[in-house]
């Protein structure tokens, strides 16, 4: 694997996301720190231009459904699936809600991680 491709199999790891999938937060799996190159994610749609799954439809499909309902978390697996292979994630999702600011929109919280 060359390492331009293994840029694009690395997992978002922890996501904060507006109810149109713009980032808010984004930090890589596995890194301490939020580097400059996860700080220019924001801004940008999760779904469309940070994540390479081929299948990021169907993740953008649990995501709205969740956005739309009631509950408060969600957890699941999921095979993210890549041109040369897949893999397979926890994903823990989280409704957050700005308490201090009644008029901020509410935000979801996308956990990424490999399972086990």
């Amino acid at each position: 694997m060359n390492s331009s491709a293994a840029t694009e199999r690395r997992l978002p790891g922890l996501v904060e996301l507006d109810s149109a999938g713009t980032v808010i937060f984004f930090k890589w799996d596995g890194e301490e720190k939020v580097s400059q190159s996860q700080s220019d994610l924001i801004g940008r749609n999760f779904f469309s231009e940070v994540v390479p799954f081929e299948n990021i439809s169907e993740l953008r499909e649990y995501f709205e459904a969740f956005d739309r309902g009631r509950s408060s978390t969600s957890s699941f697996l999921f095979n993210c699936k890549y041109e040369d292979g897949s893999e397979r994630v926890r994903i823990l999702l989280a409704r957050l809600h700005e308490k201090q600011f009644k008029d901020h929109p509410a935000a979801v919280l996308m956990y990424i991680r490999k399972a086990v």
